[in-house]
């Protein structure tokens, strides 16, 4: 299997994985604030990256850990954004203006670096869009209000999260920078815990859900982003990641936690579509590509 498939693969598998945190913190929210769950999410992975790359950690110089912070402050900000924006909007227009960011990290990737996604993927892109727009359904008003404004700040931060591991992930790197990263967000959100008023003895269903969050959830998906996104575009990467809703309305489906709607799956399929034919024409590019170089080496060798 060529290398940018095995990297496209991993990263839906990220995002199977990811569509479960839904469920998951949904069942400790019943039982803890949100800044609990995040802060006892991400200490345990932190600390079980530290233990895993405690070397790799020690001998980081001061670049990289400046890099594995900002990586944590990029994370930290989308997750603080997006819960603070629910309050002012609906969960369908949250999750459909978060998904944005399939048009934030072409837009940022070009400016940085003056490089445009193929035209395939631009057109996952826009197919993907519509796709977001009937699994989320966002409806209401067309003028962005207080809480439409937050979510787009969650958006771009994990647009410059992604854009910024493709960038500085590496073999001798990723270890110290999920590490980082895990730490950093845990620190950020420790002033806004509420241990005396948490239910942490509530039962096994809690801690399955903090555990699914924590290893699956954060420290899997984590250690196969830092590894196999590089390994694609940015751009590519986004219009993977946009499969997570889907796989979130699979989950609350199968748990009884939601009903299906024709317009749901249909968004579903759209947005799938949209990443299949992102894939076909990358698929497709890879072997004109490789056909041209044959071509062009046989008529080396003729001449």
């Amino acid at each position: 299997m060529k290398k940018h498939s095995t990297a496209d693969l991993m990263l839906v598998f990220c995002t199977l994985i990811w569509g479960g945190t839904f469920p998951a913190v949904k069942i400790a929210l019943q039982q803890i604030s949100p800044w609990t769950v995040v802060n006892l999410r991400f200490s345990f992975a932190g600390l079980l990256f530290a233990a895993i790359y405690g070397r790799q950690l020690v001998q980081a110089d001061l670049q990289l850990m400046l890099r594995g912070i900002a990586l944590g402050l990029f994370f930290f900000a989308g997750f603080s954004l997006q819960t603070f924006g629910l309050v002012f909007t609906s969960s369908s227009r949250s999750a459909f203006i978060t998904e944005m960011l399939v048009i934030f990290i072409p837009l940022i990737y070009y400016v940085m670096y003056r490089r445009a996604p193929s035209i395939f993927t631009s057109a996952g892109i826009v197919v993907v869009l519509f796709g977001l727009f009937l699994l989320t359904s966002p409806g209401g008003e067309l003028t962005l209000n207080r809480g439409d404004w937050l979510t787009l700040g969650c958006a771009l931060a994990f647009s410059a999260y992604i854009i910024a591991v493709g960038a500085w992930s590496a073999p001798g790197t990723r270890g110290a920078l999920s590490t980082l990263q895990c730490l950093t967000v845990a620190a950020l959100s420790l002033p806004g815990i509420n241990l005396p008023s948490a239910n942490l003895v509530a039962g096994a269903e809690l801690w399955l859900a903090l555990s699914y969050l924590a290893l699956p959830g954060t420290v899997i998906v984590v250690l196969l982003q830092m590894r196999y996104q590089p390994q694609t575009t940015p751009a590519r990467a986004g219009v993977i990641f946009a499969l997570e809703p889907v796989f979130a309305m699979v989950y609350a489906i199968v748990l009884g936690l939601e009903d299906a709607s024709s317009r749901a799956i249909a968004g579903a399929v759209v947005v799938t579509f949209g990443v299949v034919l992102s894939e076909l024409g990358s698929a497709w590019n890879a072997r004109s590509s490789v056909a041209d170089a044959r071509r062009s080496a046989t008529g080396i060798c003729r001449n």
